[in-house]
């Protein structure tokens, strides 16, 4: 029998869960919140979908973890490169349950790509992954046995590439969003059918899937259903106002045949790793940073020097043949003058730049850390964290009033050796309705979003819920954080807790809490220099998947 269940919602929050338990809907998440105990979830900083889910299946803080975006910082370069489960193996619940001889079941889930070995079970990766090909799920042959449970080819996401959720257009065409509801609804449903399958013929000790159609829908739908917003309009409204309602509507199915399936003596919880709003302004933070002075870069258009190999000059005038034949001498390199007319990174002058963006933070550009530092020493480097936040705080916003709710040191937020990997300084910016763009073509600090296809985006609160014998029915949590979820499951199933967990064991679970069982096994040793080098990747998925980000709004 099935142990623990999470059925995490990506992207929930309890402003559109509770009035719509209120009018009548969604009865198997209010069954949940009625009986069990539930709470707000706070996500980490900044509230994204890649930290926030390491640290709640982790029970660490992203300093550990390494994971504090879809991409991380290659050290030692001014590049990046795309996060995946190597950074945090072995330090997941999934592979600890299974290293305790518990089955373990896992769809879905974000940030396990690759899908990684467990005990008795299978494991169907969530974004970011390649949208086709047999490696996305473990044990071999799964995706196989997917598609003859669908009858048609399991689709794991939306390439989102098509449509470009930040470009501000002059007008909205709102028939471009009815081919993308309808496919984010497919996949959904596909995945339903998955669960189900899976529930009854393989059941696990341990099941753990993420609904992911709430997040997309409340990224793209968000305005049609929030009359403050400045793109919203009656036809769009009538159009799409239902739209994320519906996607709670098929994520309280998922909860609810989950229920119906395991049993109610089966401990199931609800979790999110972020909440929602509006998304109404960007922060253009490159036009902002050359305003200031920190960084400095070549205006478009000039020319400059561009190298390529020989076999690929050979194969653009169609003697790919001949590219090969000459083998080593096809690598022999060729130079012609090129003109650069779309701005982009290459055009910083980093002799010039004391600050860049990185991953919706900044970074210093530091001597001995970045290729073509300029602040040298801890000093140097201080004074510039200090004049970068000084600036920050005295922006003001289109409404007249200070943009910056906080910004905040690295080390002020993560601890642990992966820390030196993250953004020295993390900021937030009228409650997050306001987000960091960085794009390199804006005239203005800021823009208004309105015809841009992404109308909502994160929110610190997300949600915690949990039904289980013994639990203090209706009980509401206060000031659960999202490192928390890990440490309080294990400890609500009888398991020990490993020491080296960050997140607190709530056990106010309980009326009356019993001691927690501790397990003093060291913290496993990943390194402290990033993720595995090796790409589980290669050139061509890479490229997709930042595509199908940056349609999402995750990547500039």
């Amino acid at each position: 029998m099935t142990k623990l269940a999470i059925v995490g919602i990506d992207g929930a929050t309890y402003e559109i869960i509770r009035p719509m338990i209120a009018a009548g809907e969604l009865p198997h998440i209010g069954r949940i919140l009625n009986e069990g105990v539930s709470g707000d979830l706070e996500s980490e900083k900044p509230p994204m979908t890649p930290p926030a889910w390491t640290s709640m299946f982790t029970g660490i803080n992203p300093g550990k973890h390494g994971v504090f975006h879809f991409i991380r910082r290659n050290l030692g370069t001014y590049g990046v490169l795309l996060n995946d489960s190597r950074n945090y193996l072995s330090k997941d619940v999934m592979s600890l349950l299974s290293n305790r001889g518990w089955s373990v079941g896992s769809l879905s889930v974000p940030m396990t790509y690759p899908p990684f070995p467990v005990q008795d079970g299978y494991m169907v990766s969530g974004i970011p992954m390649p949208l086709t090909g047999d490696t996305i799920a473990w044990p071999p042959g799964t995706v196989a046995e997917m598609e003859e449970i669908l009858g048609r080819p399991y689709e794991p996401d939306v390439d989102y590439a098509p449509y470009d959720g930040d470009t501000e257009t002059d007008s909205d065409d709102l028939s471009r969003y009815a081919v993308l509801r309808d496919h984010l609804f497919k996949i959904e449903r596909d995945r339903l059918k998955l669960q189900a399958h899976y529930l009854k013929n393989k059941p696990t000790d341990f099941y753990f899937t993420v609904v992911s159609v709430t997040d997309r829908c409340q990224h793209y739908f968000w305005k049609f259903q929030d009359r403050s917003h400045a793109g919203w309009t009656e036809e769009g409204e009538k159009l799409y106002g239902e739209v994320i309602k519906d996607s709670y509507r098929l994520a309280d199915e998922f909860v609810g045949e989950a229920r119906a399936i395991l049993g109610d003596d089966v401990p199931i919880s609800l979790v999110s790793d972020h909440g929602f709003g509006s998304h109404n302004v960007d922060f253009h933070v490159n036009k902002w940073l050359e305003d200031e002075g920190f960084q400095v870069r070549r205006q478009t258009p000039y020319w400059t020097v561009a190298k390529m190999h020989l076999k690929d000059v050979l194969g653009k005038v169609g003697l790919g043949g001949v590219g090969k034949a000459i083998g080593p001498l096809g690598k022999i390199p060729l130079f012609k003058p090129k003109k650069c007319t779309v701005p982009s990174q290459r055009d910083i002058v980093w002799s010039k730049t004391k600050a860049f963006a990185a991953m919706h933070g900044i970074c210093i550009n530091r001597v001995g850390r970045e290729p073509e530092g300029v602040v040298e020493g801890e000093a140097a480097y201080q004074q510039a964290m200090t004049e970068v936040r000084e600036a920050l705080a005295k922006i003001i916003g289109p409404d007249g009033k200070p943009a910056t709710d906080f910004s905040l040191d690295k080390d002020d937020i993560y601890s642990g050796p992966r820390t030196v990997e993250a953004p020295d300084i993390q900021f937030q910016m009228m409650d997050l309705s306001c987000i960091t763009k960085e794009a390199w073509d804006d005239s203005q600090t800021f823009g208004e979003r309105k015809n841009a296809m992404i109308s909502g985006q994160h929110r610190f609160n997300g949600i915690f819920a949990v039904q289980a014998p013994g639990l203090e029915a209706g009980k509401v949590l206060e000031g659960m954080h999202i490192q928390d979820t890990a440490p309080t499951l294990l400890y609500m199933v009888g398991e020990a807790v490993p020491t080296w967990m960050d997140g607190k064991i709530r056990g106010d679970l309980y009326a009356n809490p019993e001691q927690p069982i501790w397990d003093d096994t060291p913290e496993p040793d990943l390194g402290s220099g990033g993720g595995s080098d090796n790409p589980a990747l290669d050139d061509e998925q890479n490229k997709a998947i930042e595509e199908s980000l940056r349609g999402l709004g995750y990547l500039q």
